[in-house]
């Protein structure tokens, strides 16, 4: 143990979190674990419930003309069940005979002829390494048999050992995969409709930007991020007003009225629109599709800041809206007032109806196109018709 923890240990983990950063790399840790497990065979391979299939599946320390066979034969005789591994508890070293009783094992054509030439036991040592209901990952360690049986205690604490960096290493590469998926679907699909888009957290850090935010922090001096990683206007005038929105679409919707923000440019005087959008479920029966987009990214609450050259913005059609929406003529052309920038109390102003009206029109819509807050709401008809109004 202690040439382990002098030598092999920091070596593999050196490797492991290599592979926690580029899950191409886990190959190289894998193929390292032998020359610590007694020249152990194993296999790390994920298993997802739904369709009981193994789409990940890497071994290390085999013969490859085992590797072959195994795929062209012997995993159709392979007796462990894999709808059992759901049960496996996480982040405790088993033995196989725990999972399945090594006496039937060895009385099977798959122990016989994959197995034992293998030098591979039937209670060769594993862990599940992480469980959500959807997927497994699994880790076998199979110490060769001629060394396994005497130092098998010794091979449990050197693999428990490596367990809790495993469990952290294959989260690592979860999140990763996730906020890269997010990402690529966030610009995609916004990019489209000319709105630069930014994640931020509850404490206004920014989480994820598409190409167009990056482009808008990097030329237009609309907004930066501090030395916290804070998403801020550019212009300290408007940043009160700014994060005064964000927070605002951290709470309940208990307002009707929260009011887009105007941000300008410090680099050309342009005027920039900015939207704050909550991402979290506001609906009683479940999270709304923004809120499961968002999911995995990073299992907390977090707003979605659209921002938009304000000439961009002016010109949705109220008739689009209306077909779009089945709102009324007077609410559709309040919206489309509303995604042009315009406030509540200058809407009002400008069409000659009471603020009581204007407060009722907005009320009715917001009904109709099922969303809770002003923001929310001109988000949805962006999402949709936000196209139609780009110049």
């Amino acid at each position: 143990m202690r040439s382990f923890h002098e030598r092999e240990l920091p070596r593999l983990l050196d490797l492991l979190y290599d592979a926690a950063l580029d899950p191409e790399r886990w190959q190289a840790f894998l193929d390292a674990l032998p020359g610590a497990f007694g020249g152990a065979w194993g296999v790390l391979h994920s298993y997802d419930v739904a369709t009981a299939a193994a789409p990940s599946f890497r071994h290390f320390g085999d013969d490859p003309a085992f590797n072959s066979s195994y795929a062209d034969y012997f995993h159709s005789i392979n007796p462990y069940p894999p709808a059992r591994f759901e049960a496996i508890p996480v982040g405790k070293v088993i033995r196989a005979s725990d999972f399945l009783d090594a006496e039937f094992v060895e009385r099977t054509e798959f122990y016989a002829d994959f197995m034992k030439p293998l030098g591979i036991t039937a209670d060769h040592l594993g862990v599940s390494l992480h469980n959500d209901g959807n997927g497994v990952t699994l880790l076998a360690i199979c110490p060769h048999a001629s060394v396994y049986r005497k130092n098998r205690e010794t091979y449990e604490c050197q693999f428990a050992l490596l367990v809790p960096h495993l469990m952290r290493a294959v989260e690592i590469n979860r999140v990763m995969a996730a906020a890269r998926t997010a990402e690529r679907a966030l610009g995609t699909s916004l990019d489209a409709l000319k709105l630069a888009a930014f994640v931020v957290d509850g404490a206004g850090r920014l989480l994820l930007a598409n190409q167009k935010a990056e482009d808008l922090l990097r030329r237009e001096s609309v907004l930066r991020t501090d030395h916290s990683k804070r998403l801020r206007a550019a212009n300290c005038t408007e940043n009160v007003a700014l994060e005064a929105a964000i927070s605002h679409a951290f709470r309940p919707p208990t307002a009707l009225t929260t009011q887009p923000v105007r941000l300008t440019s410090r680099a050309s005087g342009q005027a920039f629109i900015a939207w704050p959008v909550p991402m979290r479920s506001e609906q009683p029966n479940g999270p709304n599709h923004r809120s499961q987009f968002m999911l995995d990214l990073r299992g907390e609450t977090t707003v979605l800041v659209l921002v938009v050259a304000a000439e961009c913005a002016l010109s949705i059609p109220p008739e689009a809206i209306q077909a779009a929406f089945k709102l009324s003529a007077a609410e559709a052309r309040l919206v489309s007032a509303l995604i042009a920038g315009q406030t509540l109390a200058e809407y009002a102003r400008d069409s000659g109806h009471s603020r009581n009206t204007v407060r009722n029109q907005l009320a009715s819509a917001l009904e109709k196109t099922d969303t809770r807050r002003q923001a929310e709401l001109v988000a949805a008809i962006v999402g949709t018709l936000g196209i139609l109004g780009c110049r």
